[in-house]
């Protein structure tokens, strides 16, 4: 895979496109799953993050208590249904507070960090993916 990432291109073994929520998790996964590769998170933007920092009014709720195909648009139901059994609302609470991510459910089922910031959320994950060793860029656009 290669990447415009300025004046040099970038060589690794799995790039994960996108450094949102979605993105950063996918590498600490792929990295803690196959420590020995290289994984990079391309983003386009030049600052990541920005839209965890604004999901949620700024307090970036993580999960639900309860989440199913329903609360999904597009795609087909069945495949989501795949996808929210191998990865639960209760797994991905367990992830956000293996990253030191604690967490509180308020009465709606939204879960929410206990700093009401979401800040926290994506301090977290940089943290994690800086300490499994996954390569962040930024300003990366993806020609190949």
């Amino acid at each position: 895979m290669t990447a415009s990432a300025g004046p040099a291109d970038v060589t690794v073994d799995i790039a994960i496109i996108g450094g949102g929520a979605a993105g950063l998790a996918t590498a600490i996964f792929t990295k803690r799953a196959a420590p020995h590769l290289r994984v990079c998170c391309l983003d386009g933007a030049s600052r990541i993050g920005a839209k965890i920092l604004v999901s949620g009014g700024s307090r970036c709720n993580v999960t639900n208590t309860t989440v199913t195909e329903r609360d999904y648009w597009g795609g087909s139901p069945r495949a989501i249904r795949a996808v929210l059994r191998a990865f639960p609302a209760a797994r991905a609470a367990a992830f956000f507070e293996e990253i030191g991510v604690a967490l509180h459910e308020e009465e709606d089922g939204k879960l929410f960090p206990d700093s009401n910031s979401s800040r926290t959320v994506l301090d977290a994950l940089l943290r994690e993916a800086a300490r499994v060793g996954v390569e962040i860029r930024t300003g990366c656009r993806v020609v190949r």
